[in-house]
């Protein structure tokens, strides 16, 4: 019989076991060592190139070769005043200062509060620190300084509280035409009085262009509310584009919904804005006032309540004419005529062009037309007659100013000199030049570097040596210690003459020119020089939210909707925005191994603008309560899809952290998981206390929501057991939450539930695992239950049941505060219209 025995592991097996180990180690060490080293250059670069980039996300400027000192409490905050957004910004306190290290050829510095302020100062000083100049805060809200030649260093320091969004430093050279270099002016001959941004663009940018930009006629633009900082800047950058250059005077009245107008009427006051209208009406002491309608076919609420109030403020004025844009007024400005004080362009030219600048406006809007035809509402000059002039009965020898533009006259080109013949051949380079071209190549590699890597490889063969190599084995050397040990100098031999003639590498030589033939009558222009072999680019990595191949194409129409019930798939596609979405019909196992069936519906998101993502609430006066059906809420928002949002505070604040809505904190709390949208597309998770309110809305968040849990955060799953999280884990709940697999790609996924014949619902663990199979990095459970809901162009896609008893069992569709959206359409149904899937009796 053979005896079967484990091998015996002797002391000399150990002894030669750790000496293999640590020969292995020091061998390792050594290759590790020498591909750190020779790595370490081009890395860094590569590493110093990526951080530029993300620190500051400006054009044309030299911001990020500068050198940008916050107050110690705000350090690693700078982005927040590089990235390029006005809705991100830093709080600065009183006697607070912010200090700007220059490169060379600075020659301006540019800021843009995130708030009007006069309370700060800007000054000057050489590499020296001498003091150059100290300047008081300009009364704009983006401000532009020149700097001086020998200015290396700028201090802006806070005279009191301010809010910075954006600084950027202008180099050598011309200044970008954005740039705004804005003036006052005092008397006027024409105000222009709008409720918002948006309503100043939609009803008077016309006017302004014509009268303002092409006449020059001293005009006034009021602005009652500024709504969002982003609006007040594409007001600012169109104006600009347009030539027109007097800042506009910003009130700062402000209503919880614009659209209404007793809202408005109750939120501004009466009497307030009554007294502020009369005021700059008498400063300004205008010929011509041109307002929005007094009446409901202005734009909305307030525009209506402006308008009236205008009128009021002007009873007792010297005003000869007061105009209401309206459709059907009879005075009717050319839009289409030539303007030869604006470059030759028509008002909609250049509408076309303001509407660019505006990308906030891009998700609901194609185009901008702005009003051509105006109603004389008051007037002590006589009525209009020919009805094409805002002016007409009023001699323009009495304005302050006025120009009649003519055409530029069109430049005759010069005639272009025939060269005379030559006999000289085409300049050569030299031999020094060719070979200083070869002894310094682009990518130059460092001696110390050439040198340091044979060198260190020998000293580390040195060490295996005298440690290991040289020592005899039974009274022999070994020639395996000895080859082994000699290897990290080969190898270092080996990487320096690698990089020695990778980085010394001659191009190609260019293909020689042609003799050129002798010259007869006709000059012989010089032969045209080969150009030099160019290196092919590496393929650009294309997001996936940025691939054309989920967009519209270029022959498709502007909206792309498919809908087919039948087979659960739905698309929506335009040049900004792609949403497909999904009906899965499957199985689900429940705790107790018993298989229902299963529903659930997957939306692929992905947007190429952060504009496309908003969010909306149910009641009229935004306030977080209130509560309607969930495709009435769609349908009054126009929303493309709309999803369940957290409840906001219709419920269970006690459970919940920070709620921000369109800027608008309604809570800033500690109890739960944040989720917050960032102005970069990205989905960012917060435990709680990690980050206040405050600190999110410096940060440009606009839209911040609480409800929870976290499913996976960083890319990595929960590691909660959140199958145990009270009021939630019910395992036949329906289910909602949004994750993120990158910047600008987004997964929606609503689960149906607590119908055993149709969907069961599924516990959090489960519905976690969905989002790790979509591959998000980022994933966040939000409110379901009798809330989950998604719709598209204002049809529920999902479906609850009838049963209405007040326990976890039900299975109504339940009224919703609040919700998430993506996209805009004037095709989605308005409420009056037929609705075939309210999301219940299923």
């Amino acid at each position: 019989m053979t005896s079967l025995r484990s091998p015996v592991y002797t002391m000399a097996m150990y002894t030669q076991e750790r000496i293999t180990k640590k020969t292995t180690g020091f061998v390792s060490a050594a290759l590790a060592f020498l591909l750190l080293i020779s790595s370490f250059i081009p890395y860094s670069s590569a590493r110093a190139e990526e951080v530029a980039e993300i620190q500051t996300q400006q054009s044309g400027t030299v911001t990020a070769d500068c050198t940008i000192t916050l107050p110690e409490e705000y350090s690693g905050k700078e982005y927040r005043l590089t990235d390029g957004l006005v809705e991100s910004y830093q709080e600065f306190d009183k006697d607070q200062s912010l200090e700007v290290d220059l490169p060379d050829g600075a020659q301006g510095l540019y800021l843009e509060w995130y708030d009007e302020t006069s309370q700060y100062t800007v000054s000057q000083f050489d590499e020296n620190g001498a003091t150059l100049s100290e300047e008081s805060a300009q009364p704009f809200i983006n401000a532009y300084y020149p700097l001086a030649e020998e200015t290396a260093r700028v201090v802006i320091t806070m005279t009191g509280n301010t809010v910075l969004s954006t600084l950027a430093v202008y180099g050598a050279g011309d200044l970008p035409a954005d740039v705004q270099l804005w003036r006052q002016t005092n008397a006027v001959d024409l105000l222009i009085v709008a409720s918002t941004p948006m309503s100043a663009l939609d009803e008077f940018f016309g006017v302004i262009a014509t009268y303002a930009a092409n006449h020059d006629i001293p005009t006034q633009l009021i602005v009652m509310s500024r709504y969002s900082r982003s609006a007040q800047q594409e007001l600012l950058a169109a104006l600009w584009y347009a030539g027109y250059d007097v800042y506009p005077l910003f009130a700062d009245f402000t209503s919880v919904n614009n659209s209404l107008y007793k809202t408005v009427r109750n939120d501004w006051g009466r009497r307030t804005t009554l007294d502020y209208l009369e005021a700059c009406i008498a400063d300004y002491s205008p010929k011509v006032i041109v307002t929005h309608a007094a009446d409901e076919t202005a734009p909305d609420g307030a525009a209506q309540f402006t308008g009236e109030y205008v009128l009021l403020g002007a009873e007792d004025s010297s005003v000869q004419k007061i105009y209401a844009a309206s459709e059907t007024g009879m005075t009717t400005l050319d839009s289409s005529a030539v303007l030869n004080g604006c470059g030759g362009k028509s008002v909609l030219e250049l509408s076309a062009g303001a509407f660019e600048l505006c990308t906030t406006r891009h998700v609901y809007e194609s185009e901008l037309i702005p009003t051509s035809s105006f109603q004389l509402v008051s007037t002590t000059v006589g009525e209009d007659t020919v009805g094409n002039d805002l002016f007409e009965n009023i001699d323009t020898a009495t304005l302050s100013a006025y120009v009649d533009p003519t055409p530029a006259p069109t430049a005759t080109p010069e005639p272009t000199a025939t060269p005379e013949p030559t006999d000289e051949p085409a300049a050569q380079a030299t031999e020094e030049e060719t070979n200083f071209a070869v002894a310094t190549p682009e990518n130059e590699t460092s001696l110390w570097l050439l040198i340091g890597l044979p060198a260190a490889g020998l000293i580390l063969t040195v060490f295996l040596l005298l440690g290991y190599g040289l020592k005899r084995k039974n009274g022999k050397r070994r020639g395996g210690a000895l080859a082994l040990s000699a290897v990290p100098f080969v190898l270092g031999l080996a990487a320096s003459a690698v990089l020695y003639f990778a980085g010394n590498q001659e191009p190609a030589a260019p293909e020689a020119a042609l003799e050129t033939p002798v010259p007869t009558i006709s000059a012989t222009p010089e032969p045209t020089a080969t150009p030099e072999a160019t290196q092919t680019p590496e393929p650009e990595v294309i997001a996936d939210s940025a691939s054309d191949e989920y967009y519209r194409s270029a022959d498709d129409p502007a909206e792309v909707i498919i809908v087919d019930e039948e087979n659960g798939h739905w698309e929506y596609r335009t040049d900004t925005l792609s949403i497909m979405i999904d009906r899965v019909e499957t199985e689900y196992t429940n705790y107790g191994g018993k298989t229902y069936p299963l529903v659930y519906f997957i939306a692929q998101i992905r947007m190429r603008d952060i504009n496309s993502f908003r969010t909306v609430q149910s009641a009229a006066n935004r306030n977080g309560a209130g509560a309607i059906k969930p495709w009435l809420l769609a349908r009054r928002n126009k929303a493309v899809l709309m999803i369940t949002g957290d409840n906001l505070t219709e419920s269970d604040t006690q459970y919940k952290s920070i709620l921000i809505r369109d800027g608008k904190v309604f809570l800033d709390s500690k109890k739960s998981d944040i989720l917050a949208m960032y102005p970069d597309m990205t989905l960012r998770i917060f435990s709680p206390g990690e980050v206040n309110a405050d600190e999110l809305l410096m940060d440009g968040v606009r839209d911040a929501f609480s409800f929870g849990p976290t499913l996976i955060r960083d890319g990595e799953l929960t590691t909660v057991n959140i199958d145990e999280v009270p009021r939630i884990a019910n395992e036949t709940n329906p289910r909602t939450g949004i994750g993120m697999i990158e910047p600008g790609h987004f997964v929606a996924i609503v689960v149906d539930g607590r119908q055993k014949e149709y969907s069961y619902g599924m516990r959090l663990s489960a519905f976690a695992q969905l989002f790790v199979e979509q591959g998000c990095v980022e994933a966040y459970n939000l409110d379901g239950g009798v809330s989950a809901c998604m719709l598209f162009m204002g049809e529920q896609l999902n479906r609850h049941g009838n049963k209405r008893e007040g326990t976890i069992e039900d299975t109504y569709q339940r009224r919703i505060p609040d919700g998430l959206v993506w996209g805009y359409s004037d095709l989605v149904p308005s409420e009056d219209d037929p609705i075939y899937n309210t999301g219940e009796g299923g």
